[in-house]
């Protein structure tokens, strides 16, 4: 009875330590599945986290088609570049290494700033690489996601040679133009002139040899005498509007001078005229200004209601100013619109166009019941 009740406990205390063996062995399952469990939401939440940044990429790709024909380049605010579409790989393929440094994106960083600062929303510029001349629009996309820069670019090399070579031709009708201008005025000045002088000196002889029985013949002779002088001086006038002689020999700033003083005496405006020597220009400047100055003082006379005109020449090492201010009753400056074509005259867009010509350009200040002011800027062009 002994031995029974002693197995009998041995197996109690055997299945109790096996019950606790097996208690502990499936804690140790659940534990090692637990784990296995949470490395798996691990690794879903990273394919999840790589997932929405493929579609992120996706949805931003999709509104840059990998067909443009230009370049498409965006970098971030630390100057990497973080996307070029195929054109841009191609024709620049070391951009994804210097960055801000490329000769495509120089000061590009000061744009940056410019756009964080919310100074620009965007930036149009044209960039010559000296091979090429790209036309960029830069714009800045803040966002949660991503917040980059975006560079559009387009090659406008051939136009810029096409509008060279237009620009070119044009300045090679300009001087012909001059030249004719010239020709024409000489030809005026000593043939018809000239002409017109013998003329007076032989019908005055001829007046001296009448008797002085005939007065009204001598009367008659007096008039085409002073008919002849009357022509003459427009002649004269004609000739030195076309090409006044005075450019060739005593310069811009005495000629300018002197067309300001028999304007003056011609319309009876009071013309201030404050200008310095500059005898190096070359002829299309000089000729170029002398045209601006008369169209302006023309377009005073006839529409200011000015009284007094302050005319000035100075010059700096690098560009030739010629302002022309009035006293008058001013206009709208809207040269480019029909009214501001109306105002402003026909002569003096062509001056503005004159002036490209060259490299320079018209300033128009004005308001109607004001002052206007013309100032015409050209670059220093020495004489060769």
């Amino acid at each position: 009875m002994f031995v029974w009740q002693s197995v009998l406990e041995k197996g109690k205390v055997e299945l109790a330590e096996g019950s606790v063996q097996n208690q502990a062995k499936t804690t140790e399952q659940f534990i090692a599945e637990l784990q296995a469990m949470r490395q798996q939401c691990v690794e879903l939440q990273g394919l999840a986290s790589k997932l929405r940044e493929s579609e992120a990429k996706l949805a931003h790709l999709a509104s840059f088609p990998e067909q443009n024909p230009n370049l498409v380049i965006e970098t971030d605010l630390a100057g990497h570049v973080t996307y070029l579409n195929p054109v841009a790989q191609s024709c620049f393929p070391n951009l994804w290494e210097e960055g801000f440094a490329h000769p495509m994106l120089v000061d590009l960083d000061a744009i940056s700033a410019r756009f964080q600062e919310g100074k620009d929303a965007y930036v149009v510029r044209e960039l010559d690489l000296g091979s090429a001349v790209y036309e960029q629009k830069i714009c800045f996309t803040p966002g949660d996601a991503f917040t980059r820069i975006r560079i559009f670019a387009h090659d406008v090399t051939a136009r810029k040679q096409a509008e060279k070579a237009i620009q070119g031709l044009a300045k090679r009708v300009v001087y012909a133009q001059e030249e004719e201008r010239q020709h024409i005025s000489r030809e005026l000045h000593d043939e018809a002139g000239q002409a017109l002088t013998a003329l007076k000196i032989s019908l005055q002889l001829m007046q001296a040899d009448l008797p002085h029985a005939v007065e009204a013949l001598r009367q008659n002779f007096e008039e085409a005498v002073g008919l002849v002088d009357t022509t003459r001086e427009r002649i004269r006038l004609l000739a030195h509007g076309l090409r006044p002689p005075a450019l060739d020999t005593v310069g811009l700033n005495l000629t300018l001078e002197d067309f300001c003083r028999h304007f003056a005496h011609r319309t009876s405006l009071a013309i201030d005229y404050h200008g310095m020597s500059l005898p190096d220009l070359s002829d299309a400047v000089n000729i170029c200004l002398y045209r601006f100055l008369q169209e302006a003082l023309t377009n005073v006379a006839r529409h200011a209601q000015a009284t007094q005109v302050a005319v000035q020449l100075q010059s700096d090492t690098h560009t030739v100013c010629l302002s022309v201010v009035d006293n008058g009753c001013g206009f709208v400056t809207e040269p480019w619109t029909a009214a501001g074509r109306q105002a402003v005259g026909l002569g003096l867009v062509g001056m503005q166009e004159r002036l490209a010509l060259l490299g320079g350009w018209l300033h128009i200040e004005s308001v109607p019941g004001h002052t206007t002011r013309l100032v015409a800027s050209v670059p220093v062009e020495k004489r060769v």
